[in-house]
Order: structure tokens, then sequence, then C-alpha cells
């Protein structure tokens, strides 16, 4: 096995790795955010080149100062971050706050984290709706062309991406969603893919649960190629040509996510079939329905807004 290099070619014609850093669930806080430093440094002197995070996770300081401590060009560096949803009517601002928290020169691809919007004081509202705020980034990128090298989304259904498509003039680079062994969205990924857009894999590793890291079967693939059960899941992942972000402060396991084994067509198969297995196909990011009841409404829109199937938790 050897680092993960891969990159895929975007329709903005820029290049994106296929593996990624993510910074999710970062604490602000002296210890913590010396840690989340320490273990970006560590990423990118590694061989990571791609770095994700967002406005909303409050860390976005940490990751300016890390890129720019790690001695590593920032030309090599795929960074992207996401519009907080209590921007959503006030994109060029949000944008420059996160630039100037960066401090990173540019950034790659900026993406609308939600199709929902909220108020400044975190109140749902229906405006502005999300073809209307993905036009505010349309505007945005023709405004700050070096400042801003591409646009995506993140959380997009084929409801909510064929009502933006309705009126955009830019295609978007890539959708971030919620894939992993239990929800693989290969209707969702063949949707995108026939659109030209590329699909980013957040909790790829379904939030760690035992069902997929301790299922026999992905573990007897792992003792197969000598390898972890998540570097199975993963290199199933980025076989089916999606990019990863999975998040870790553990030096072995950063470096672990990295680097996979080229898994044989059947074992492929398995994974991709997975989710079928009953009672497993399921979200488990908790804030998308996984938790332990189950639930249909997200950041005050419902799954049918969103256009997410109702998966129920058993």
């Amino acid at each position: 096995m050897s680092i993960c290099t891969k990159k895929y070619l975007l329709n903005n014609g820029f290049y994106m790795p296929a593996v990624g850093l993510g910074t999710w669930q970062g604490q602000v806080g002296s210890t913590a955010s010396k840690e989340m430093r320490d273990t970006i440094i560590y990423a990118l002197q590694k061989g990571y080149r791609h770095i994700d995070t967002a406005a909303v996770y409050g860390v976005e300081e940490i990751v300016g100062e890390a890129i720019r401590m790690s001695g590593v060009p920032r030309s090599e560096i795929f960074l992207v971050t996401k519009l907080h949803s209590t921007h959503h009517a006030h994109v060029e601002e949000a944008f420059l706050e996160s630039m100037k928290r960066l401090n990173c020169e540019y950034i790659d691809l900026y993406l609308m984290h939600w199709p929902q919007a909220l108020t400044l004081d975190g109140k749902h509202t229906k405006t502005p709706t999300p073809p209307e705020t993905w036009l505010s980034m349309e505007a945005l990128k023709k405004k700050y062309p070096d400042l801003v090298r591409g646009l995506g989304v993140s959380n997009f259904s084929e409801k909510t991406m064929e009502e933006l498509l309705k009126v955009a003039t830019i295609v978007p680079a890539t959708n971030q969603v919620e894939v992993h062994p239990m929800l693989p969205q290969h209707d969702l990924v063949k949707y995108m893919n026939a659109h030209g857009i590329l699909t980013t894999c957040y909790s790829p590793l379904g939030q760690y649960v035992p069902a997929i890291l301790k299922d026999a079967h992905i573990l007897e693939l792992a003792e197969k190629y000598n390898c972890t059960a998540a570097q199975v899941v993963l290199a199933w992942e980025v076989s089916r040509d999606l990019v990863v972000i999975p998040k870790s402060t553990n030096l072995d396991r950063i470096m672990q996510n990295i680097t996979y084994p080229e898994l044989a067509p059947e074992d492929i198969t398995f994974l991709n079939d997975f989710y079928k297995a009953p009672g497993m196909h399921r979200r488990l990011c908790q804030i998308n329905g996984g938790t332990p009841t189950g639930h249909d409404i997200v950041i005050g829109w419902t799954y049918e807004e969103l256009g997410w199937e109702p998966y129920t938790v058993e």
C-alpha cells in the first residue's frame, strides 16, 4: 500500500485530491487549538494536500495558521471552506470573513454548507432560497475570481440540485454529502456524475459505528489486505471515484486514512451492497437523523423539503 495521490479534474478546470483531512468537531480552546493545528501540520508534512473546513466549525483561524506553518507551498494545497447558513443573505461578507480568518491567499472551493437559510440570530427562514443564495455565490466568484477558485454545495439532493441548476450559470464543482457503506448514495452519485459534479463523502466511516467497522466480513477484508477496516471502507469509496475527508487527531490513523489497498472487484461489489442487509440502510450523522430514535427535521427542513428518503433507524 502507498499514500493515495489520486486527483479528480473538476468542472472548473482545477484538480481536487481524492483524500482530504476533515476538521469537523474541532474544539476552540488553547489545548484543542494546538492539537488541531499540530494535526494539520503533521498531515500536510506527511502527504495530505487537501484540507476541508467550514465557518461553522469555528476553526478557520487554526486551519490557516497550520497551513502557513506547515512549510508546504500554498499552491500545493487544496483548501475548502463553507458558507454558514446564517449568512445566506450576506454571502460576500461571510466569504471575506472566512478569508480573513484563514489568511491563506485564496480559497480553492467555497461551498454552500446547507440549502437551508437561517437568520443572523439562528432562526429558520425561507429566504433567501437555495437558488437565490447560489446566484449570490456566483456574483462573489465574478467579483473575486482570484480569491475564490471554485464553487460547490453540500447536503444537496437531486431535488434541491434541480432547483439550483435551473438558475445557475456556474455548475457546482462538488456536492458534499454523507456517504458510507450504510448510505452509499448510489443514485445521488450517479445523478451528480451525469451533471459533471463530483461527490465528496463526509462521515465516510459512518461515525465509526460498530455495524460497519466491526462487521465480520469487513474485518475479514481487512485481514485479507493487511490493513484496518477503516482503510477498506475508504479504499471502496475512492474506488468509486469519490472524495473522502476523514477526520482524526491520532497520528497513526491519519496515515492509515490516506493509505489504501486496491480492492478486488468482488470486494467492491460486497461493499456496494452492504446497505441492503436488514436495518442497515440509514443515515448515521446525528444532525441528519442518525440518532437512536431518528428524526426527519434537519435545520428546520423536513426530509421531504430536502429531497431525502425517510430512512428509518431500527
